[in-house]
C-alpha cells in the first residue's frame, strides 16, 4: 500500500512540474575518483553529437547552468572514461553523483523528469535480474529431473518475464511519462522498430516536436519510410568479392534475399546456414541472395564466404553508406524483395522465412 500511495503522490508531483518546461537549470556534479578533467555535454543527433557546453572538473566536482524551454535529454561524457550518462534539462537544481569507469550507472537527482527516468532505470535492472535469476534456476531445475521443480521454475521464468514486459508497457504508456519514453525509444528501441510502428510512435507525441528524442525518432521513421514493406527497393551499387561494381536491379524479375551481414556476427553465419539450405531449394523457382557486408576488413568478409560456402552474389559496403540508407543499424538485417523490386517482408528468419518461400513457391 505505501508503494502504490508514493507512486501516486510521485506522478502527481511530476505533473505539476511537467507543465512548468521553461526556466534556468542548474547542474551541479561530482564524481568520485577523478579530482581534475573535463564534462562535455553533448546532444544526440542523426550524424553524431552536438556539443552544448564544457565544465572543468576541480576537485571531483563540475557545474552546468542554463535555460531550457523544453525538457530535453543530453548525455554528459568525461575525459577518458567510457561511456557517457544521460539526463534531462529541466528548470530546477539536478545533482549529478557518478563514478570513474562506471559513467553510465551514475545517479541523476533534484528534479521530476531525471527522478522518473533514474526509477524506471532502476526498475527495468531489479525486473531483468530477477528474470536472469529464474533463468537460471529453470536451467538448473532440469538437472534435478524433478517435475514439480521443473514446472515451478518454469511458472517462475514466464511470471518474472511477464512482470517486466508489463512494468515497461504501463511505464512508457503513463501520459505523464512522455519525456522519459521518448527518450527510451530513443536510446533503446528505435532502431529495432519498423516504418508502421515508428510512425505509430510519432503520432502519440504531438505537440512534443520541439523535442530531441521525438526529432530523432521522427527522422528514423521518415528513414524508414523508404524502405518499408510495400515500398520499392532503392538500388544498390557496390563492389563483388572480384572488385566489380554490382547493382540490385541486375536481379529484377527475381524474388531476392537481401541480407545485411558480417564476418563477425555469429548470428548471421547461423542463419546463414539456414538461408542456403532455401537457396538451394529455390534458386532454379527463381529465388536469388544478395549478401551485403558491413565489413571494414575486406579479407576477413572474403574468409568467412569461403567458409561458410554461401555460393549466391556479395558485395561490401565497407562504408556502411548503404547500411544507411536502408536503417540497417545492426545486423543481420534481412529485406524480402519481389520480382517488381517491392519489399514485401522485413526481417523473416528462421521457420518464418521458411514458411513464406514456401507460400510463394508452391504457387508458382
Amino acid at each position: 500500500m505505501r508503494k502504490i500511495l508514493f507512486c501516486v503522490v510521485f506522478v502527481l508531483a511530476c505533473c505539476v512540474v511537467h507543465a512548468q518546461h521553461a526556466g534556468q537549470y542548474k547542474i551541479a556534479g561530482k564524481i568520485a575518483g577523478m579530482e581534475s578533467g573535463r564534462v562535455v555535454m553533448k546532444q544526440k543527433t542523426m550524424e553524431g553529437y552536438n556539443e552544448l557546453g564544457t565544465s572543468d572538473i576541480k576537485k571531483g566536482h563540475f557545474e552546468f547552468k542554463g535555460e531550457t524551454s523544453e525538457i530535453q535529454s543530453v548525455q554528459l561524457f568525461f575525459d577518458n572514461q567510457r561511456g557517457s550518462l544521460i539526463l534531462f534539462l529541466e528548470p530546477g537544481k539536478i545533482q549529478v553523483a557518478v563514478k570513474r569507469d562506471s559513467i553510465y550507472y551514475g545517479k541523476v537527482t533534484g528534479t521530476p523528469t531525471n527522478e522518473l527516468w533514474g526509477y524506471f532505470n532502476g526498475e527495468e535492472r531489479r525486473l531483468e535480474k530477477v528474470e536472469m535469476e529464474c533463468a537460471q534456476a529453470y536451467q538448473k531445475s532440469f538437472e534435478t529431473k524433478d517435475r514439480e521443480k521443473v514446472r515451478a521454475a518454469t511458472k517462475a521464468f514466464t511470471d518474472a518475464t511477464k512482470a517486466r514486459k508489463v512494468f515497461r508497457k504501463d511505464f512508457l504508456n503513463h501520459s505523464e511519462h512522455k519525456y522519459v519514453a521518448a527518450c527510451f525509444y530513443r536510446t533503446s528501441l528505435m532502431q529495432k522498430l519498423q516504418y508502421v510502428e515508428l510512425d505509430s510512435l510519432v503520432r502519440s507525441y504531438a505537440g512534443m516536436e520541439n523535442n530531441n528524442d521525438v526529432r530523432l525518432i521522427s527522422q528514423r521513421r521518415d528513414l524508414m519510410r523508404g524502405v518499408a514493406v510495400g515500398a520499392k527497393i532503392p538500388e544498390i551499387n557496390l563492389p563483388d568479392i572480384d572488385g566489380k561494381s554490382f547493382n540490385l536491379s541486375t536481379l529484377k524479375g527475381k524474388w531476392v534475399l537481401l541480407d545485411f551481414w558480417a564476418s563477425w556476427c555469429a548470428p548471421c553465419r547461423r542463419e546463414g546456414k539456414h538461408v542456403f539450405e532455401l537457396y538451394k531449394e529455390y534458386q532454379s523457382k527463381g529465388f536469388e541472395v544478395l549478401g551485403v557486408s558491413i565489413d571494414q576488413n575486406p579479407d576477413a568478409w572474403k574468409k568467412a564466404i569461403k567458409e561458410d560456402q554461401t555460393t549466391w552474389k556479395h558485395v561490401l559496403d565497407q562504408k556502411s553508406e548503404v547500411a544507411k540508407t536502408f536503417g540497417v543499424s545492426s545486423v543481420p538485417r534481412v529485406f524480402l524483395i519481389d520480382p517488381e523490386g517491392i519489399i514485401v517482408a522485413v526481417n523473416l528468419y528462421g521457420q518464418e522465412l521458411s514458411d513464406k518461400l514456401r507460400i510463394i513457391f508452391d504457387d508458382l
